[in-house]
């Protein structure tokens, strides 16, 4: 990541940012292993008049719970109608072993997730609203064994766990100032659960699921692997049943493995399929756009829009259906259709002893591609809406899994969706719930099976799936190609891949603080160059709206700031001016317009920095940074602003970002009611810059009187002493030395006004090697380009300098 990236032209950087910004991005392959993390260490004193709601699991571990954080001084309730405030949510989900009686563990997961349902519906109005990021909480409790599945001697004892992980991992999106949390133990060691329930609750940020096992505490970390070589073949003697299968990927599967491998594939629905004699059966798509105006025009006097819009969707998903399996026929694939609720563990039953009863063939792998997704928010859900997502996965998956475990199957594929993983989009809550459920139950399947038990979880498939607004997926990830995707999927198939699988592209824009912190940020993340920056710059967040506003606490120190010994301030060390600026930039790219657009830094504007400000006065500079986005005119503005914790009245430093929607904006002049003073001394100048991490450089005299410096590059690994490196999209070192020679006249004279004023900054293209400065200090305007390529790469207007020895 920190290394000097090949030179390009403008056109070949415009075809980048294209590139980036394309809908379908090519994906990597992922699982998730474990690694191990500090345990917390007490005391707590976040607990100390915390306002608890308690709810789920079993009554003597619950009221170990409850002594335990009213122990640390919690304020702990059990009924969610109790009086006042909540500040946290303690759901200990289903607290005891699955129950082989199928009746009774699915009316616990529906008990519980019920429960839960209605304590966040009780909370909604006050979580929804609230702007402070350390105040709120939700944790809930699974029990597949303390490694979260993935030990192997995790026993996963309850299964149906990762239903409220992937609940937890979406909640953000309802309450974007919610700390959630999924912890995970053994239940066997359901008594320690109380001191690790007040450990999590007393820590305010840090990784969203995490597990403890023999005294160890572990989360889970990505890593890219490669699919393992083919291990089984299929051809026509195999049967492949997708529950589901007639439309969407499931149907593009179905096609997939009949033309290649000439396989029987049996798709299912829960509908009848058409007798053929329907007005639309066997048109084609301008065939069905005139049906659909027949339909409208013919409406009845009353009907409202919305009873005609779900019956046309439950009609031209029957259509899709029909044209999909006649279309097949004609080519002679060999796909066929059953009507199966995989929610009826009768029907399915009945489905597979047919398939058993058949002469001729076997069945060698089953699909569960079966889903349902109901995009809106938490309030405008039913409780039944809710459980039916969550039901046509887990309960589907059961009920066809309990009818063939004993079979000798090729493979046992469940379609599961990275919002599972990663948590969902908007509207998602109970999908993520569902699919990140059916990824741990697939862990708990396959200790239970002889054949492979594989979840593929995908990102949104281009223009296709559950999917209604495709173009707002996309600013959550980019989408994945049809063809790459279905040879990625025969390729599990036929390797009998085994556990969770991730296919993962570029995060999207929509990524939000609390993800930032709560997920790993590796450099094996697609993306991950692109998106660590802004995480990188975060901060510690204690007020968020998004769209709007953004505070932060920023921490510098040398350890880890190497810069802050190479620059100094009257004899102190001090953080570089374009550090500062960096940072800025950075944290501007969290506050976005609401329709998320596609966005480029044009200006940073109205920059002052008071020099006060940059000084290193003990162990660290601690900062406190404000961020506010708002339109003006065409463009999105967003104001930052520092001042040093703690100290309301100090020195404030300021700027504008603009992004540029309209025409250009024409350079702003330095902000004319600042005032400054300046500092005239002669020996050791007043900013001194070492050279030891910043690159300095030499001005001689160019054309027309100018000055002229060839800067090296200051790579990011020089910037930070950190494990992992943010590139930088300033160019340091070319501004640095810009500010350098405006505060230094010759002969041992040094000019500093403070606060530092600039009129603009205005990035061009990102820094790539070493850069060419050309500057007029009297009309303060200094333009950096490329030194090779001759690309602009930056222009710094209003700041002005003084005229003397030019080879400074």
């Amino acid at each position: 990541m920190t290394a000097t990236q090949p030179d390009m032209t403008a056109t070949q950087r415009d075809m980048t940012v294209t590139a980036e910004d394309a809908p379908v991005q090519p994906v990597t392959r992922m699982v998730w292993r474990l690694t191990e993390l500090p345990r917390p260490a007490g005391p707590y004193p976040r607990l100390t008049g915390l306002r608890v709601l308690l709810i789920g699991g079993e009554e003597d571990i619950a009221a170990g719970v409850e002594r335990e954080l009213k122990g640390h001084g919690a304020l702990v309730r059990r009924e969610p109608e109790g009086p006042g405030p909540v500040d946290a949510v303690v759901d200990l989900t289903v607290g005891r072993a699955y129950d082989p009686d199928r009746a009774a563990s699915a009316g616990a997961w529906r008990r519980a997730l019920t429960e839960t349902v209605t304590a966040l519906r009780g909370v909604y109005d006050d979580w929804a609203a609230e702007t402070a990021a350390d105040r709120l909480c939700y944790l809930a409790v699974s029990y597949l064994g303390g490694g979260m599945g993935q030990h192997p001697r995790d026993g996963l004892e309850q299964p149906l766990g990762g239903i409220w992980a992937g609940l937890a991992k979406t909640l953000h999106r309802e309450f974007p100032n919610v700390a959630a949390r999924v912890v995970d133990i053994d239940l066997a060691a359901s008594a320690e659960l109380p001191g690790i329930v007040a450990a999590e609750l007393g820590r305010r940020t840090g990784e969203i699921e995490v597990g403890y096992r023999d005294g160890r505490r572990y989360t889970l970390i990505p890593e890219d692997r490669p699919v393992a070589a083919p291990a089984l073949t299929l051809g026509p003697e195999d049967t492949v049943l997708i529950s589901g299968g007639g439309r969407g990927i499931g149907w593009e599967l179905a096609r997939s493995l009949a033309a290649r491998h000439g396989v029987r594939v049996v798709v299912t629905g829960r509908e009848p399929f058409p007798s053929g004699d329907e007005p639309w059966f066997g048109v084609d798509e301008a065939g069905w756009k005139a049906y659909e105006k027949r339909i409208w025009a013919g409406r009845a006097k009353g009907e409202s829009p919305a009873v005609v819009r779900g019956r046309l969707a439950r009609t031209r998903r029957l259509w899709e259906l029909a044209t999909h399996l006649t279309s097949a026929r004609r080519e002679g694939l060999r796909i066929e259709y059953a009507r199966c609720d995989f929610t009826d563990r009768t029907q399915v039953r009945e489905l597979v002893r047919r398939e058993d009863a058949l002469e001729g063939g076997r069945l060698a792998g089953v699909v569960h591609n079966a889903g349902v997704d109901t995009s809106a928010r938490l309030p405008k859900k039913t409780d039944e809406e809710i459980l039916r997502t969550v039901e046509v996965k887990i309960e589907g998956f059961l009920n066809v899994f309990e009818e063939v475990r004993e079979r000798d199957l090729k493979f046992f594929c469940s379609v599961g969706s990275l919002t599972g993983r990663l948590g969902g989009m908007v509207g998602q809550l109970e999908y993520a719930a569902a699919n990140d459920g059916l990824a741990r139950l697939g862990q708990w399947a396959a200790r239970r099976a002889a054949f492979p038990v594989m979840t593929l979880a995908w990102p949104t498939w281009d223009r296709i799936g559950l999917i209604a607004n495709f173009a707002a997926t996309l600013r959550y990830m980019a989408a994945i190609d049809v063809a790459d995707g279905l040879e990625r999927w025969r390729a599990e198939l036929l390797a009998g891949s085994e556990g969770e699988v991730t296919f993962v592209g570029p995060l999207g824009k929509a990524i939000d603080p609390g993800q930032a912190i709560g997920y790993p940020v590796v450099p094996a993340l697609p993306g991950f160059a692109a998106a660590y920056p802004k995480v990188f710059h975060l901060g510690e967040v204690t007020s968020y709206q998004p769209h709007a506003q953004l505070t932060a606490r920023v921490v510098l120190d040398p350890e880890h700031t190497p810069a802050l010994g190479d620059f100094r301030i009257d004899g102190a060390p001090a953080l570089p001016p374009s550090l500062l600026l960096e940072n800025a930039l950075r944290a501007a790219e969290w506050i976005v317009p609401e329709d998320f657009p596609a966005l480029r830094a044009g200006a940073l504007e109205e920059i002052v920095v008071p020099l006060a400000l940059l000084r290193l006065d003990g162990p660290a500079i601690r900062l406190v940074r404000e961020i506010r986005g708002f339109h003006e005119g065409h463009d999105w503005i967003v104001e930052v602003r520092y001042r040093h914790e703690g100290a309301a009245d100090g020195p404030e430093a300021s700027l504008r970002i603009v992004h540029e929607t309209g025409a250009p904006r024409p350079p702003a002049p330095p902000r004319p009611d600042v005032p400054q003073t300046t500092t005239l001394r002669s020996g050791p100048p007043f900013l001194h810059w070492r050279g030891a991490v910043v690159p300095l450089s030499a001005w001689t005299a160019g054309p027309a009187g100018r000055l002229v410096a060839e800067v090296p590059r200051c790579l990011p690994v020089d910037l930070w002493a950190t494990p992992y490196v943010p590139g930088t999209a300033l160019p340091v070192a070319a501004l640095e030395n810009v500010v350098r020679r405006c505060t230094t006249q010759g002969d041992g004279l040094s000019v500093t006004a403070d606060p530092l004023v600039l009129g603009r900054i205005a990035p061009h293209s990102a820094e790539r090697g070493p850069t060419r400065v050309e500057g007029d200090p009297s009309l303060g305007v200094w333009r950096i380009t490329d030194a090779d390529s001759g690309e602009p790469v930056a222009t710094v207007s209003g700041l002005s300098g003084p005229l003397g020895n030019t080879t400074q």
